[in-house]
């Protein structure tokens, strides 16, 4: 009997495995940190100290910014542009309606700069009142838009002459003013005035030195002779009634 020796088993034969898949890394989720009551102890504890001069910096910063937006309001207001309009405006609004020497742009600039403050102070009622009253009274507009033409009217007679007369009266003086200034400017030793006041400073000059009675009335009037040798006296006779 014959013995045959087993064959051995072939080797088992092991799969390969495939990696297992992995996930991407997941941030952290951030945990909210609550605040920090020693940082607001802090701030509580440190008392800031502002200067006069911040404050006073800071109003001035703030009325440049508050003019600055009333000038920005101002030019986007609508506000008349004819004159009369302006004028009855401001007499409605109770304001006056010509200042001295104030001409029609400088009155529409009133008018503009008194309409943004009546709306920076909270009366905005007042301008639309003001608005309603003119649409309401067309009439007013109306007789503003009329145009008013010079004309003239024949003057009478006695008009006519009393111009003449202050023509004959006034041009031959005003002939001799220009003609002596025409000749002080030819020749400046012609000075009528200066001559006056040199003929009254020397008059000043003059000193009484004698008298002569010349009646036993007082005298009304004197003459001299032609060659100056001889004064001639008058006075008046005491008429009486019998």
């Amino acid at each position: 009997m014959s013995m045959e020796n087993p064959r051995p088993p072939p080797p088992a034969i092991t799969p390969p495995m495939a990696p297992l898949p992995v996930h991407p890394p997941i941030a952290p989720i951030p945990i909210p940190v609550p605040p920090s009551t020693s940082a607001a102890a802090d701030d509580d504890e440190v008392d800031y100290e502002v200067s006069d001069d911040h404050h006073a910096a800071r109003e001035r910063h703030e009325r440049a910014v508050q003019e600055l937006l009333q000038r920005r309001r101002a030019y986007t207001m609508a506000v008349p542009t004819n004159d009369s309009a302006v004028r009855a405006r401001l007499r409605r609004l109770g304001e006056p309606i010509t200042l001295f020497g104030e001409r029609e742009m400088e009155r529409r600039d009133r008018l503009r700069a008194l309409m943004v403050r009546l709306e920076a102070d909270g009366q905005f009622d007042r301008l639309l009142r003001v608005q309603e009253d003119e649409q309401g009274a067309p009439g007013d507009d109306d007789d503003m838009e009329q145009i008013q033409y010079p004309f003239f009217t024949e003057g009478t007679n006695q008009l006519l002459q009393a111009r003449v007369d202050i023509a004959m009266y006034s041009l031959p003086r005003a002939k001799a003013r220009v003609d002596r200034a025409k000749r002080r400017l030819a020749d400046p030793d012609e000075d009528p005035e200066a001559e006056a006041a040199l003929v009254v400073k020397q008059a000043g000059d003059f000193v009484l030195e004698c008298s002569e009675i010349g009646d036993d009335r007082p005298l009304t009037g004197c003459s001299f002779s032609r060659d100056a040798s001889m004064l001639a006296t008058r006075y008046v006779f005491k008429v009486t009634d019998f």
